[in-house]
């Protein structure tokens, strides 16, 4: 009995030997394990600040000045704001009507509430009516100095004017000059429509300083443009130029679709296919037109925006024939936007008023 125990405790004592040696065994080789296994990267920490941080830039202004509470008010203002660099501020000043029926829409709310967008009362001291009241406002020294500070580059633009994105230049690719406006003269040396313009506040306030407009005088854009031209430091896009900044009552030169060159042993058709493709592979590069995809825009002048004209009359040289006409509205369908349309002048035969 008693020599029964001592070998059953023998057996467990054995037993636990060889658990304790294979645990240890299996806990080396973990070890060795770990210490050889590569170390996994660690993961960067990033911290994001944006407090107090805004993305848009206060030098850089873009400004409608309307009295008239306008349907278009509001899209027109989207389109600019998706049309333009994401760092441009906008600033609408208008009566109590028109400021109420923007800030009546949804998506200008959100906009006043981002910072991207402010709205100002026009002073009931001063007017926009008509075009002498608008001059007498544009060249007005507290508008620059007071109002639009601290902005240094602001673009003006009007319920008739309208910007293509369909165009490969830029706003900001103008930023260079003191102003820029559609062209009255393609070989002048500057001077350009105030309606759609881009104007430097600095050298504004350097004009305005020391000169000031007389009532009933040349318009706001003419005064000024024709000042900052004769300034000693001045620097105003040439007509060349401001043709390809916006298109008002002269036309301009035609795109060019160049005509591809292939090495090898390729047909007229073949080459065409070649070099689309090869452009497609590298999309995003500016100012590059494919045969095979821009034919249709092949001799015909895009600038980067129109201005109608406070008249609303529609210049020849820009939307005189038909093909211009088809040309602007699949270029800029955007113009549509600013322009008065409507379907029953051009169904054939006699139209009812509502059909």
């Amino acid at each position: 009995m008693i020599s029964s125990m001592f070998r059953a405790q023998r057996h467990l004592s054995s037993l636990s030997r060889m658990a304790i040696i294979l645990l240890m065994i299996v806990s080396g080789i973990l070890i060795i394990l770990n210490l050889t296994e590569t170390p996994l990267p660690t993961l960067p920490k990033i911290t994001l600040h944006y407090a107090n941080q805004s993305i848009f830039n206060q030098s850089k202004v873009a400004l409608l000045i309307e009295n008239r509470p306008q349907p278009i008010i509001a899209p027109l203002i989207l389109k600019f704001m998706y049309q333009m660099p994401p760092d441009w501020t906008f600033r609408f000043m208008g009566s109590n009507e028109s400021v109420a029926h923007v800030n009546s829409s949804a998506a200008m709310r959100e906009h006043v509430k981002s910072g991207k967008l402010d709205l100002t009362y026009i002073p009931s001291n001063m007017s926009t009516a008509g075009q002498e009241m608008i001059s007498r406002f544009l060249t007005n020294l507290w508008l620059y100095d007071t109002v639009l500070q601290p902005a240094e580059m602001l673009l003006v633009f009007q319920t008739d004017s309208i910007l293509c994105a369909n165009n490969k230049h830029t706003v900001d690719e103008f930023l260079g000059y003191d102003y820029v406006g559609a062209p009255w003269d393609t070989r002048g040396r500057y001077g350009g429509n105030g309606g759609l313009s881009i104007r430097r506040v600095s050298s504004i306030i350097s004009i305005l300083q020391n000169q000031q407009r007389a009532n009933d005088s040349d318009p706001e854009d003419v005064w000024l443009s024709t000042r900052l031209g004769h300034h000693i430091d001045g620097r105003v896009a040439n007509g060349s130029v401001s043709q390809l900044f916006s298109g008002e009552m002269n036309g301009g030169p035609g795109k060019v679709v160049p005509v591809p060159r292939c090495k090898g042993d390729y047909d007229e058709e073949e080459c065409e296919h070649v070099n689309m493709m090869k452009q497609m592979e590298q999309p995003g590069r500016p100012g590059q037109w494919v045969k095979g995809i821009d034919d249709w825009r092949d001799g015909s002048y895009e600038p980067m925006g129109y201005h109608i004209g406070g008249t609303g009359w529609m210049h020849g040289s820009i939307w005189g024939t038909k093909v211009r006409r088809e040309h602007i509205y699949s270029y800029c369908p955007e113009a549509k936007m600013v322009l008065e349309m409507d379907w029953a002048p051009f169904v054939p035969g006699d139209c009812a008023k509502d059909w």
